[in-house]
């Protein structure tokens, strides 16, 4: 399991992010403890600019580990440590491209040594943020390019279990970029927790608003 501690004061922050994808209705429980056996992404790297996963790329691969250089995007690259996004795969073996993955676990967690610190705490800002694609190449577009999907983001830190969600269609990539992690008094809004984003999710919002207010018209008309 990839590892990596950043010492803060007294205390040892584990920085690792897990991904878990299984089918649904599997037997695995959605919960960080009980889907080992499930595909499982990890790193522990933050991100300089957002990177693009497609799960048949990982998982129908040979490698269970990789680096992508980003030292590019630097203007002064570290001299001591490679700057990159580094993974580590898990239960490969496990993979069917036939099968529709529409489960997903999100497991940002950090282990506190005094265990009250407010920054790390479920449902605050966490140092990455995650979205979950139905097309390849992170695209809303469906697999027939006819369609636009929704997508949906995490980027709070979660419980030791982790947060799980499902979607309605095959899971196909993964976008990982930098969080918005900061001190709770430097936080505003709410972070996301399989968060329902994108033209599609917009697109019936839109339409929800339009029905609304047409509904508003009919009534002003009708109390004439």
């Amino acid at each position: 399991m990839l590892q990596s501690i950043v010492r803060c004061g007294s205390q040892a922050l584990s920085q690792n992010v897990t991904l878990r994808f299984f089918p649904d209705g599997s037997e695995e429980t959605c919960g960080y403890d009980n889907s080992t056996d499930a595909l499982t992404f990890t790193t522990a790297s933050i991100p300089i600019v957002g990177r693009c996963f497609n799960l048949a790329d990982l998982f129908g691969g040979n490698a269970t580990s990789g680096f992508v250089n980003q030292s590019q995007n630097l203007a002064s690259p570290p001299h001591d440590q490679p700057v990159g996004i580094a993974w580590q795969l898990e239960n490969m073996d496990m993979y069917d491209p036939q099968t529709n993955y529409s489960r997903v676990l999100y497991r940002q967690h950090v282990e506190t040594s005094s265990g009250s610190d407010d920054r790390y705490k479920p449902d605050a800002y966490a140092y990455r943020r995650i979205n979950i694609y139905g097309g390849v190449n992170c695209s809303e577009s469906d697999p027939e390019g006819t369609n636009l999907l929704d997508f949906y983001g995490f980027d709070c830190f979660s419980d030791g279990e982790g947060n799980c969600g499902t979607t309605p269609y095959n899971i196909a990539s993964f976008y990982i970029t930098e969080g918005e992690f900061r001190d709770e008094s430097e936080q505003h809004g709410k972070c996301m927790v399989f968060a329902r984003m994108g033209a599609a999710a917009g697109h019936q919002v839109s339409k929800a608003v339009m029905g609304a207010l047409l509904c508003a018209s009919m009534a002003a008309w009708l109390v004439r």
